[in-house]
C-alpha cells in the first residue's frame, strides 16, 4: 500500500512538471524560473490589442513577466540597434527584420513569417461618402494621413501604392505623417485628417461614430504585408528560454484564434 502511495505521488509530481514544462525552463538549471523571468517583446504598433490579449492569457499559465513596447517597426529597429533590451521582435516589415539579421542581432534559425495583413483606406464619418482611392487627387480630399514611410511599414506600403498609381506628385501636399498606424487611426477619428491608410486590423478598431472603412488597397500596388518574428542574440540564458517559450505559445491554436479575431492572416 505504501509503495502504491509513493507511485501515485510521483505520478502527480510528473503531471505537474509536464503542465509547467513549457514555461520558464528547468528549475534545476535556474531557480529564477520558478519565480518567473522578465522578458522584453518589441512589436509593431498594429499588434497592440491582439498581443496584449494573448499575453493576459499566457500569464494565467506562466509566471514569466512579459514587458512590451509597441511602435513603428523602423523605430523599434533603431532602438534595438542602439542597445535597447529585446528578447523577441515582431516586425510589420520583412526589410526591418532583414536589417537586424544583417547586423547579427537575431537568431537566424528562429526567424519565421508569423502573420499577414491588409492595407486599408479609412475616412471620417463626415467624409466617407466622398473618399475613395480614385478621389485622392480630387478637391474632395484635403488631408491624407499615413505612417512616416521611413519608420512605419504601413506608411511605406501606402507610398508604394501612390507611386504605382502615379499620383505621388498630385497628393504630396495633402499628406499628413504620423508616428505609427495607431496615430493615423487617431488622426482620422479626431478629424485631423479626412482619411488615412492603416492596416485592416487597425481599421476594425475604428469608432463607427467617428470613422468608416472605405476599401482595402489592391495588393498588387505594394509589397506583401508580412509580420516576421525572431528571437534576439543578446538575450541572457534565462531570458532566451522564456522568450522561446512565449514565441512557441504564439503559434498555439488559441493565439492563432486571437490574431484571426483581430483581422490578421495567420501564416
Amino acid at each position: 500500500m505504501k509503495a502504491k502511495k509513493i507511485s501515485l505521488a510521483l505520478a502527480l509530481m510528473l503531471l505537474v512538471a509536464c503542465v509547467f514544462a513549457g514555461c520558464g525552463g528547468s528549475d534545476s538549471e535556474d531557480t529564477a524560473s520558478s519565480e518567473g523571468t522578465k522578458i522584453t517583446v518589441l512589436a509593431a504598433a498594429s499588434l497592440t490589442d491582439a498581443l496584449n490579449e494573448i499575453i493576459a492569457e499566457y500569464n494565467k499559465e506562466c509566471n514569466d513577466e512579459i514587458a512590451t513596447s509597441y511602435a513603428g517597426s523602423g523605430d523599434l529597429v533603431q532602438q534595438i540597434q542602439g542597445g535597447a533590451p529585446c528578447d523577441l521582435f515582431i516586425s510589420a516589415s520583412k526589410s526591418n527584420m532583414d536589417d537586424l539579421e544583417k547586423d547579427g542581432l537575431i537568431v537566424t534559425d528562429s526567424r519565421k513569417d508569423l502573420l499577414g495583413n491588409t492595407l486599408t483606406l479609412i475616412a471620417t464619418t463626415e467624409a466617407a461618402d466622398k473618399v475613395s482611392m480614385d478621389a485622392l487627387t480630387t478637391d474632395d480630399v484635403k488631408q491624407i494621413a499615413i505612417g512616416e514611410p521611413e519608420t512605419v511599414p504601413a506608411g511605406k506600403y501606402a507610398t508604394q501604392a501612390f507611386e504605382a498609381l502615379k499620383i505621388t506628385d498630385k497628393i504630396e501636399s495633402k499628406i499628413v505623417k504620423a508616428k505609427d498606424v495607431r496615430a493615423v487611426l487617431n488622426y482620422v477619428e479626431s478629424g485631423d485628417a479626412e482619411c488615412g491608410f492603416v492596416y485592416r486590423t487597425d481599421a476594425l478598431m475604428l469608432d463607427e461614430t467617428k470613422g468608416k472603412i472605405i476599401e482595402d488597397v489592391d495588393t498588387s500596388l505594394h509589397d506583401g504585408i508580412v509580420y516576421p518574428a525572431a528571437l534576439m542574440t543578446d538575450s541572457g540564458e534565462a531570458q532566451a528560454t522564456a522568450a522561446a517559450n512565449f514565441y512557441e505559445y504564439l503559434e498555439t491554436d488559441y493565439a492563432k484564434g486571437v490574431f484571426e479575431k483581430y483581422g490578421f492572416a495567420v501564416k
